[in-house]
């Protein structure tokens, strides 16, 4: 257990990024509040067409109405973004400054330390993107009671205990877009040991997959299918249900996804430890 947290240590004072961007984005949470001050509820549409169509529907009815899903979205997002920042980096940047082999000296796995990777980014930042969405709601709050009316307060549930109820259910939403990112970040960390650019190399396969099963079924549906498999997370974040937008995908596919992520979680250790190998010939 002890290493394990000296693996999570490592990653976060490697990685600050993780604790400064939301530091960074905490300064603006209060422009939330000032956009939409007149309105006490709205709604969200967002559209994207191609192969597939994405239809993302936001009620914004909870804490602090459009505001509240404001922060949630900020919040979701930053997890995104600091996952497609760390995950295909993290195992490159070990070959690429030289520390591969100082860590495999020490008495620590290859197994632990692609899930201490794997769970700083599917955990640690998860609980760091939470608090940047429960500091912006306590700015909300703290605003509120200076600027707003009870019963104004009263109609947008701005409130502390309402704050703790947003809070957890935006942990519920993180937790189901973990379950959702854990397989691609698993394949990601395969192909970053495969390639020097795992990002474009994915996104080059995803275009030639969805053409493939474009040319053998003759439309777009099997393509639209397969966007929906990695397009899941944002899904989950967009939802008015995290839990049950993931349920929805199908037990037999999420099922499919998680094995698949294991399988992938081996292979990665199993390259890293042939890496090891080869080195130290």
């Amino acid at each position: 257990m002890k290493a394990f947290l000296t693996l999570l240590q490592k990653e976060l004072w490697e990685y600050r990024i993780v604790v400064k961007l939301p530091l960074f984005l905490a300064l603006f949470a209060v422009l939330n509040f000032a956009f939409v001050m007149m309105s006490d509820n709205a709604t969200i549409s967002i559209q994207s067409t191609g192969n597939g169509v994405i239809d993302w529907g936001l009620r914004s009815d909870g804490f602090t109405g459009l505001i509240g899903k404001l922060n949630e979205l900020i919040a979701g997002m930053l997890y995104l973004i600091l996952f497609m920042i760390y995950v295909p980096k993290t195992l490159r940047k070990e070959k690429e400054e030289g520390t591969l082999m100082f860590w495999r000296s020490m008495p620590v796995s290859d197994y632990l330390t692609i899930a201490a990777k794997l769970a700083f980014i599917l955990v640690l930042v998860p609980v760091i993107a939470s608090a940047l969405l429960a500091f912006s709601d306590f700015i909300v709050w703290l605003m509120a009671s200076m600027w707003l009316p009870a019963d104004m307060m009263q109609s947008w549930q701005i409130s502390l205990p309402n704050i703790l109820v947003h809070w957890g259910q935006f942990i519920g939403t993180l937790a189901m877009m973990s379950l959702a990112l854990f397989p691609l970040a698993c394949g990601l960390l395969v192909v970053s040991q495969l390639t020097r650019y795992p990002l474009l190399s994915v996104m080059f396969a995803i275009i030639l997959i969805k053409i493939a099963l474009f040319q053998i079924t003759g439309n777009g549906e099997l393509g639209s299918q397969f966007s929906a498999f990695y397009g899941l997370p944002v899904d989950v974040l967009m939802s008015e249900s995290a839990l049950n937008t993931y349920l929805d995908f199908g037990w037999f596919a999420n099922g499919g996804m998680l094995l698949g992520g294991v399988g992938l979680f081996w292979v990665s250790c199993w390259l890293r430890g042939r890496d090891d190998a080869t080195k130290a010939v």
